[in-house]
């Protein structure tokens, strides 16, 4: 299969893949706010943000393995895997490290910071996978020609 051939099928997957991304993200972001909102609930809601991290993994797989099936190549494969293993910690890191240290007494600037820095450097890893994924399959699309961004 050509490269505009799998960039076709990727991108008709892609619009299955976003709805349910979008199905989990609005729960998601309702629960952590709520969560973030509450003094009394937080064990039902700290346990809710948990099953919705945990299904959104499971989605995440689910997605890495339709991508990952274009390609033949064992290292390309992985460097797909590592994508969606970023975006899974980039999803427990607002999840789950960002509502503790929100809801933590100590909270200092240092934190935020970290956070913010661990953001950044997962985003910059991103794309510099996203391109070690054309260098070692010149026929795989690259994670942002699928998205369009």
């Amino acid at each position: 299969m050509d490269r505009q051939q799998r960039l076709t099928k990727m991108k008709q997957g892609n619009r299955k893949w976003f709805f349910l991304r979008m199905l989990f993200a609005i729960p998601f972001g309702v629960i952590v706010f709520l969560l973030l909102q509450t003094n009394t609930q937080e064990l039902l809601y700290g346990s809710l943000l948990v099953l919705t991290t945990l299904l959104y993994g499971y989605a995440l797989r689910q997605e890495y393995r339709f991508m990952s099936s274009f390609t033949e190549r064992t290292r390309t494969k992985r460097f797909i895997s590592l994508q969606y293993t970023f975006d899974y910690v980039l999803i427990l890191f607002i999840g789950l490290v960002f509502p503790w240290v929100m809801k933590s007494e100590t909270a200092t600037w240092l934190p935020f910071i970290g956070f913010t820095v661990g953001i950044f450097i997962l985003s910059v890893s991103e794309r510099a996978i996203d391109e070690k994924v054309k260098q070692s399959d010149s026929e795989q699309p690259m994670r942002r020609e699928v998205r369009g961004w």
